[in-house]
């Protein structure tokens, strides 16, 4: 690294740490008294021009000091954060409470989102895996008492995901029989996600008067399988300052429904995890433009499916805490989805 980058990332990283301590815009000055003693406060402030021109640094008014943009926040937290674990004390408390978990997926991610809030003082979120994604291997279809069915899919790497659905009439066994013969042909072999295609393709197969109950059943299905998100519903970092600000009262009206779920949802779903962790500005996520809000999320696996885990916090989060810790609860999760697996 030459030396005009190396202080570039080192007046980056000390203007964002110092933003994320006092909220203030950054000065020069704080920069040589605090983090680069030996070097000039005019060097600093041409560095900082420069970073702003690059757009990881804006200045709020024409005479303050430098704040982060969501780039600059980027740039931090994909090239600049090397501590690859919490300390001890954070490791414990994260065994602790995993290890003490049960087996069943749903509760331990509700129990994660519930301890990453509570170790970050953010909103903790989990989202179990993509099911939708996975290739099916098999379909059992078992009639319960009255107009309700069970679908097993038996999905890829030995993963079981069953469905109840509501046909709102008592079928025959020949309408059982039908419906398992052409499930098969629909799901066998392809992913949930081509549902509505296959369906097309296989139409004229379908006797006109069973063609509504198909549907009905796909569409029960399609909407089971939509991916459970878990949070820790953990909103006191609304109190900061920059949400006291008038021009993101629409952020924290969001914040309190639950339609920054939603839109959460969408865009995990939408997203190829290829990176171990991603930071996503409320601008990414549509929240609400110019938000002050992020979402830093890391991806674990459930054999070939992904699900998620987040903290949803202000743009100015403790990312030097929250990235090394994100990274060991997904270890963590990995590791204990996968010991679940085996016992099943």
């Amino acid at each position: 690294m030459t030396q005009t980058k190396e202080l570039e990332n080192k007046v980056l990283a000390s203007v964002i740490r110092e933003y994320i301590a006092t909220a203030q815009p950054v000065s020069s000055r704080i920069i040589v008294e605090k983090y680069i003693p030996n070097v000039s406060t005019a060097t600093i402030r041409n560095v900082m021009l420069g970073l702003e021109k690059k757009g990881v640094l804006t200045h709020p008014f024409t005479s303050s000091g430098r704040v982060p943009t969501n780039s600059g926040y980027k740039y931090y937290v994909d090239t600049m954060i090397y501590s690859p674990e919490p300390d001890d004390a954070i490791k414990n408390q994260i065994n602790e409470a995993l290890n003490q978990t049960p087996t069943d997926i749903e509760i331990l991610l509700n129990l994660t989102s519930r301890l990453l809030g509570k170790l970050t003082d953010e909103i903790g979120v989990a989202m179990a895996p993509i099911f939708m994604k996975g290739i099916v291997d098999d379909i059992q279809l078992l009639e319960l008492s009255g107009d309700r069915l069970l679908l097993v899919f038996q999905i890829e790497n030995g993963l079981v995901k069953t469905v109840i659905v509501e046909t709102h009439q008592v079928l025959n066994k020949s309408q059982v029989s039908f419906i398992q013969s052409l499930f098969k042909e629909l799901f066998v072999g392809y992913s949930l996600h081509t549902m509505k295609q296959k369906l097309e393709q296989i139409l004229y197969k379908i006797p006109q008067g069973d063609r509504g109950l198909v549907e009905l059943i796909c569409g029960q299905i399609e909407q089971q399988m939509i991916p459970r998100i878990h949070t820790s519903e953990n909103y006191s970092f609304l109190t900061k300052p920059e949400f006291r600000e008038p021009a993101n009262s629409a952020v924290v009206h969001l914040l309190m429904t639950e339609d920054w779920v939603v839109k959460l949802r969408e865009k995990i779903v939408s997203q190829n995890f290829s990176k171990s962790l991603m930071l996503l500005t409320g601008d990414d996520i549509d929240f609400v433009s110019g938000t002050n809000c992020s979402v830093l999320m890391s991806g674990f696996s459930l054999g070939n499916l992904e699900g998620v885990l987040a903290v949803v916090g202000p743009s100015r989060m403790n990312y030097d805490f929250i990235v090394p810790l994100l990274n060991f609860v997904r270890l963590k999760i990995n590791n204990k989805i996968n010991s679940i697996r085996e016992k099943i």
